[in-house]
């Protein structure tokens, strides 16, 4: 699988999928499983190098903000809902992540990275067994963070639309409860 063809997978699992991240994933498993592992493999990787490229600290600042907070687990489900939404979202989040303001409603979670895992679910389906760790993608070196938090004191400074829209945490947690 090259990089246009992942980005087509993604693209269609998201149409058929209503945006629902947990169908898409479902959807992303099917397909998966009659490809041969190495296909699956190569989506993996891709997909890992799209994480490591989205492993930076102004993204990670945008997902502090419309999480009303965000740690080292929830930066990596955010990076998976970010890689879910489509190429072009996911490149004009890497350049602009205030660009997710129009795209992020106020009280959906953007913390969701059901996608995640969508090579192993496939991979266990496909040979009844767990992916060892020594295949795949999975055993790779941990990706630097790009660039420099802000602190959670000047965060919303950062991104003000972001802020604007979904500073008001207190409101947003009750709504969530």
């Amino acid at each position: 699988m090259d990089v246009k063809t992942f980005w087509k997978l993604i693209k269609t699992t998201r149409e058929a999928s209503g945006g629902d991240t947990s169908k898409q994933a479902d959807l992303v498993v099917n397909t998966l499983v009659p490809l041969s592992l190495d296909e699956s493999f190569s989506f993996e990787a891709i997909w890992y190098d799209l994480m490591d490229v989205a492993y930076d600290a102004a993204l990670w600042d945008a997902a502090y903000i419309i999480g009303c907070g965000c740690g080292d687990s929830g930066f990596k489900d955010f990076r998976a809902w970010l890689i879910a939404q489509g190429k072009e979202v996911y490149e004009k989040a890497l350049v602009d992540p205030e660009s997710l303001v129009d795209l992020i409603d106020v009280k959906e979670n953007a913390q969701e990275g059901a996608l995640l895992y969508v090579v192993l679910d496939a991979y266990r389906q496909k040979t009844g067994k767990e992916l060892a760790i020594e295949e795949g993608a999975v055993n790779r070196p941990v990706a630097q963070l790009k660039g420099t938090h802000w602190g959670e004191e000047n965060v919303n400074l950062r991104f003000p639309k972001l802020a604007a829209k979904f500073g008001d945490c207190e409101k947003r947690w009750a709504e969530w409860l």
